[in-house]
């Protein structure tokens, strides 16, 4: 069978170095087999380099146009001229949507305007398949931002010799995701390793994060990594409960996490959550390093006592937990089963047939 021919959008330069996905997914997808692609990345581009890609893309006669993450993630990265081409241009068009949980209501206007035939997301929750469905008449598939390369991310120092007990890195907890868990985790263990006897580097600011051979050699280094389900706890189209949060802190800039737990999420109601498996898990399972994370879903991919370490959000458990971590043989059970996990079902290799096979109901 022909593969087909499609048109890749996405964002890639040293600025977003650090989102290992962002690069990773460009370099898969042109790697591919699957696909004949062509790459058009929109970083740095000039009015007369959009123009070109205008051109190219409108005579190129692909089969569908595939905007990765980075082209709508934190900003919106196509500009005027090209988002008049994408949306002229016939061929199906595929959205793979990021950041689920800021930007909401634009992103279903650039997915309207667009006239997105495929939307890709994160979550593997049918509610949140349904709210998209209501409001863009499309077809939605889950498919994992998570996916990893095992050339560059694996075990390459054993657990034994590793030098640093706990280590994180990430970036500090958004309030109006409705959880402060990413900061609860790291303040939680810097504050309490050395009553627990552990050595630990962790850290929220965006100074310490890697890129991607860098978190690798990080997490080579690390016998154990911390962590939380990626998200937020309250799903919504119209980003109300954001602008809310945020308008309150930009009011009351010494306002507490407690206060604003009380006063927009306590009360909230029913609500869907866009919890998601992180890319820090599945890169920490692919170098075999140990997981202690809260508990949660994880996209049904990480099970507790399988795959890592459950600590409760309480900390009521830790010791528990930390006896699980100095287990030798445990761990290694653990982290012998999320490696299988990661490179069955997480490689960028699976998630691309993955995508393929949504890709073909548009077709």
């Amino acid at each position: 069978m022909t593969s087909p021919k499609i048109a890749l959008f996405f964002v890639q330069s040293g600025e977003n170095a650090t989102l290992s996905y962002q690069h990773g997914w460009p370099g898969a997808i042109l790697g591919s087999h699957l696909f004949d692609c062509v790459p058009f990345n929109l970083a740095g581009r000039t009015l007369a380099d959009r123009m070109v890609i205008a051109r190219s893309l409108l005579r190129g006669r692909f089969d569908a146009v595939v905007l990765l993450h980075s082209v709508f993630s934190n900003q919106q990265n196509l500009r005027e001229f090209l988002m008049w081409a994408v949306a002229a241009c016939r061929a199906p068009k595929v959205f793979f949507i990021g950041n689920e949980y800021k930007h909401m209501p634009e992103k279903i206007r650039f997915c309207r305007r667009l006239g997105i035939d495929l939307l890709i997301t994160q979550s593997n929750d049918e509610r949140v398949y349904s709210l998209y469905r209501n409001a863009l008449d499309c077809e939605v598939a889950c498919v994992p931002n998570t996916g990893i390369d095992p050339n560059v991310f694996r075990p390459i120092i054993p657990l034994e010799l590793r030098q640093v007990d706990i280590g994180y890195r990430s970036y500090a907890s958004t309030w109006y995701l409705g959880n402060d868990e990413k900061s609860a985790i790291a303040d939680w263990f810097l504050t309490n390793a050395p009553r627990l006897g552990v050595n630990v580097d962790i850290s929220l600011s965006p100074v310490d994060r890697f890129d991607a051979p860098g978190y690798a050699g990080f997490l080579n280094r690390c016998r154990g990594q911390i962590g939380t389900e990626a998200g937020g706890d309250y799903f919504e189209l119209t980003d109300r409960t954001r602008k809310l949060v945020n308008a309150y802190t930009t009011q009351h800039p010494l306002a507490t996490w407690p206060e604003i737990k009380k006063l927009f999420f306590d009360s909230y109601g029913p609500s869907i959550p866009m919890r998601i498996i992180s890319g820090r898990q599945v890169e920490a399972a692919a170098c075999k390093t140990v997981q202690i994370l809260f508990e949660g879903r994880y996209n049904d991919y990480l099970l507790p006592d399988q795959h890592y370490i459950p600590l409760k959000k309480d900390f009521s458990n830790v010791g528990e937990a930390m006896e699980k971590l100095a287990d030798a043989g445990y761990c290694k059970r653990i982290t012998d089963n999320a490696f299988e996990i990661a490179m069955t079902e997480l490689t960028y290799g699976k998630l691309i047939v993955r995508f393929r096979d949504a890709l073909s109901r548009v077709l």
